[in-house]
């Protein structure tokens, strides 16, 4: 079986540089410390933008510090009150055999 071309392939064209690309390249091949330069101001950039994103991690931090401590006031506002509620259950679970032991003894008391 042979093969048949069923299409025309279009080779696209190389995407042009930008005037700025072109006149670093060209800069650099002009002059050999020119490169050295471009890369320092690149790094420059980079730690620049380093530098803004450890800031905003640090700001980021901070607010979920006070996050967490609002977080933990209400926490332990829960536990007071989940200790008061604990209290006054047992309370009503003592009331309510006490009660009980009352209508046990007016029972027995009746049977007799």
């Amino acid at each position: 079986m042979t093969e048949r071309e069923s299409a025309d392939i279009i080779p696209f064209p190389a995407p042009a540089r930008p005037a700025s690309v072109r006149t670093l390249a060209d800069a650099a091949d002009a002059d050999p410390g020119a490169r050295l330069r471009i890369a320092l101001a690149a790094l420059d950039a980079a730690l620049d933008a380093q530098r803004n994103a450890v800031a905003d991690w640090r700001t980021a931090l901070n607010e979920l510090r006070g996050s967490m401590g609002t977080l933990g006031r209400s926490l332990h506002g829960y536990q007071d009150s989940l200790g008061t509620l604990d209290s006054r259950v047992e309370a009503l679970g003592a009331t309510a055999r006490q009660l009980e032991a009352q209508a046990d003894v007016a029972r027995n008391a009746a049977a007799d």
